[in-house]
């Protein structure tokens, strides 16, 4: 019985280890897979101009980052429950010059990580004027097709991440 037990210990760490380099490896895995999902819904052209293939939006958002003029910001694409997909600036229409004025996502909508304000998807880019995401002008909520925002609209905008600091 002594041998059994000894063997039994000899075997369980090396299992353990195995399971958590399984663990790590799928986690890497998954990171990268929606990486490359996300990075496949969007392209921008020589140009500038940020092309949103509506096809390949979910009803999970996604969170395009941009850099325009040298200046860090985001758009925000998502398939709400009306089947539209909606776009908006990740940045809150008032909150915009604070550095946590961005959304994460939350029980079927966001939340601005500043002031705490929940907006369901519908809402997403269709409500100007207050505390909600900035609409991007000239776009409107759609099934299908291309959603295409000028390099003019985002360099328009690029004062209401004057302050944002999403992931530093």
């Amino acid at each position: 019985m002594l041998g059994k037990k000894r063997e039994l210990s000899m075997i369980r760490p090396p299992s353990i280890i195995l399971s958590l380099a399984v663990l790590i490896m799928y986690c890497v895995i998954s990171a990268t897979q929606a990486r490359s999902q996300d990075e496949m819904a969007w392209r921008i052209d020589t140009q500038g101009n940020l092309t949103i293939h509506t096809d390949r939006i979910t009803g999970e958002p996604i969170f395009i980052p941009l850099e325009v003029g040298g200046k860090r910001m985001e758009i925000l694409a998502v398939r709400a429950g009306d089947d539209k997909v909606r776009v908006a600036f990740n940045t809150c229409q008032v909150c915009s010059g604070a550095p946590r004025a961005y959304f994460a996502p939350q029980d079927g909508g966001i939340v601005c990580q500043n002031c705490g304000n929940f907006f369901p998807f519908e809402q997403v880019g269709s409500t100007a004027h207050g505390c909600n995401p900035l609409a991007v002008p000239g776009v409107e909520a759609k099934t299908s097709g291309d959603i295409t925002i000028p390099v003019a609209v985002l360099t328009a905008h690029v004062g209401a991440f004057r302050n944002w600091k999403r992931g530093l």
